[in-house]
């Protein structure tokens, strides 16, 4: 693998929900949906088609996975309408979203009010390490994604690589990537501007020097190449103005 291209979903209905229900003191959001069936919203749309013609003009794929979540095969198929060359797209459930558990839909004051003993236990282990009852804690979701870094290694030798998923799952990336421990993950997600905006763009490309094992670095992290007015916040918004 040369050159791997990772993107988060566009906006999604639940992104909203779950935006609205926190500015509302409510407890909880999504409406009873299964999280796997949430949809974009238009504006999501507008970001995936929008991130499909940046990557048009740019890049060319040979493979693109997704999660198998109605958001990110919506993100997908929408970006892969816009690439010159669209390659054959497989859906991958080992970059699915982090599993929340009991927890999924409720907000933090939902989780204090219904569930405060997980609360308490979250405060004491920590976000890294806390797996809530039927979830999965970052940990797990390394070790599904590190299987899957393991077949792209294996099956995707030389080839252009792209990506959809989540945000969690784009920070697990750059965990297992650059071997990043868990105070240096944290310090990443607690900074707000460092927050995975919806379709922004994170890259690896292989280098090598003479005489040394090449490696994979770095190029882009949480790249924002759509116009300000389809972001979904102001950091993101931020963001978009620079790399549009």
């Amino acid at each position: 693998m040369d050159h791997l291209a990772i993107v988060r979903h566009g906006e999604s209905q639940r992104n909203v929900g779950k935006d609205e229900a926190v500015k509302a003191g409510q407890m909880d959001y999504g409406g009873g949906l299964r999280d796997m069936d949430v949809a974009l919203t238009r504006r999501g749309e507008q970001q995936a088609e929008a991130t499909g013609a940046f990557l048009s003009r740019r890049f060319q794929f040979d493979r693109l996975f997704v999660s198998p979540y109605l958001r990110t095969i919506q993100t997908a198929e929408l970006l892969a309408k816009l690439l010159a060359h669209p390659p054959r797209i497989t859906v991958e459930e080992r970059i699915r979203e982090k599993e929340f558990g009991i927890l999924d839909g409720l907000t933090k004051v939902g989780i204090q009010k219904k569930y405060p003993e997980e609360w308490n236990r979250r405060a004491r282990d920590g976000k890294y390490y806390y797996r809530p009852p039927g979830g999965e804690s970052y940990p797990d979701v390394a070790l599904r994604v590190h299987s899957f870094l393991g077949t792209l290694l294996r099956d995707c030798r030389r080839q252009s690589v792209l990506v959809v998923c989540h945000s969690v799952v784009v920070l697990t990336f750059r965990r297992l990537m650059e071997r990043l421990t868990e105070k240096e993950l944290l310090e990443i997600d607690r900074d707000p501007e460092h927050d995975v905006c919806n379709c922004s763009l994170t890259r690896y490309c292989y280098h090598a020097r003479a005489g040394e094992r090449g490696r994979m670095v770095l190029e882009e992290f949480n790249g924002v190449h759509y116009a300000a007015e389809f972001a979904s916040t102001k950091e993101c918004a931020k963001k978009a103005r620079v790399g549009h």
